[in-house]
């Protein structure tokens, strides 16, 4: 019988249940590679010195030296750091939109933003995945690295805030507890569409095989004992049907996703948040995913409520049952 190769689905679904793991990056490593260049940054705790080259602040460093609890960055997922670039650049063209935001600074962060979604500058998205403050020190990476990468390429130098900042800009109209559910929302949609590609693959070489071995009979077997006579193309015919119900799942699944609380900011009462911001951005969510990415009807709720991330975690623990199961019968049954 000839070998199937089990494509990157598989590794997908193990690494989205079990957490890999990674080496910490320790606080002090940048500084290391600057050889003690430094700027200072301040916020209400008082100052510290941050790496000269690096592109995250104050807070980012506060949160690294806070919560050395996984020994795994966030920039261990890149899909993640890329979502959190697509959540701040589609805040930014709501604000300016609405006319809370001046058009030159939305330009520098529509260039960082592209940057990072380019795959550039993810070794400085650094805290630990696990924190306390429900994401607070993740947030508030995105936002420093985003606004210094900004800086730099509007022509200004790292940390020059007065043109770019942080919290007011790149944060504005936000709060962790909209930009950080609506981030992880982003990067499992964009990364689902990848998990369906690679089991549209595995089923359809699963089909292909399933009829060139449909004249080859095989004993089929029940608790480990042969039973009754089928073909081997009936077992991988059996494979690709399995596959073709769980990428109806995990389509299905992914809808839960759509809607977002982004205006909803700290508990889903929209303070501060200018009118007409929560539909500008759920739209610019949909034009940079590509999905009917829209505005959720009851904010308190989205705020708080997890149905989305329940159910397509669910659909990927499904994916995930079925995949073991075919790895075990091509291991045992060939």
């Amino acid at each position: 019988m000839s070998t199937i190769r089990i494509h990157g689905a598989v590794a997908f679904a193990a690494a989205v249940i079990i957490a890999a793991s990674c080496v910490w990056t320790d606080p002090g490593y940048a500084q290391s590679k600057t050889k003690g260049k430094t700027r200072t940054e301040h916020d209400l705790l008082g100052e510290k010195q941050i790496p000269a080259e690096a592109y995250y602040g104050v807070q980012t460093l506060r949160g690294m030296e806070n919560f050395q609890i996984s020994g795994v960055a966030i920039n261990h997922y890149p899909g993640y750091v890329e979502a959190w670039a697509i959540v701040k650049l589609a805040a930014a063209r709501a604000n300016t939109a609405v006319g809370a935001m001046k058009p030159e600074r939305l330009a520098m962060i529509e260039k960082a933003a592209q940057a990072v979604r380019d795959g550039k500058y993810h070794d400085q998205f650094l805290v630990d995945w696990f924190q306390g403050g429900a994401g607070t020190s993740t947030n508030m990476n995105a936002n420093e690295v985003l606004a210094n990468i900004g800086l730099e390429l509007g022509g200004h130098k790292k940390g020059e805030y007065q043109y770019l900042e942080p919290h007011d800009d790149l944060n504005m109209s936000q709060s962790t507890n909209d930009s950080y559910p609506t981030a992880i929302k982003v990067a499992l949609i964009l990364r689902n569409e990848k998990l369906v590609a690679e089991l549209e693959q595995l089923a359809a070489s699963f089909r292909k095989k399933g009829n060139e071995f449909l004249p080859i009979v095989k004993m089929g077997r029940t608790e480990m004992q042969d039973a009754v006579p089928m073909t081997v193309g009936q077992e991988f015919h059996a494979f690709a049907a399995a596959l073709e119900s769980e990428i109806g799942l995990l389509r299905d699944a992914e809808k839960y996703l759509y809607a977002v609380n982004m205006g909803a900011t700290a508990i889903g009462s929209a303070i501060n948040v200018p009118k007409g911001y929560d539909v500008k951005c759920a739209e610019e969510l949909a034009k940079l995913t590509g999905k009917p990415i829209v505005v959720a009807d009851d904010m308190f709720a989205a705020t708080w409520d997890q149905q989305g991330f329940v159910v397509y975690s669910s659909a990927l623990k499904s994916v995930a049952i079925k995949l073991a199961k075919i790895s075990s019968d091509l291991i045992l049954l060939t």
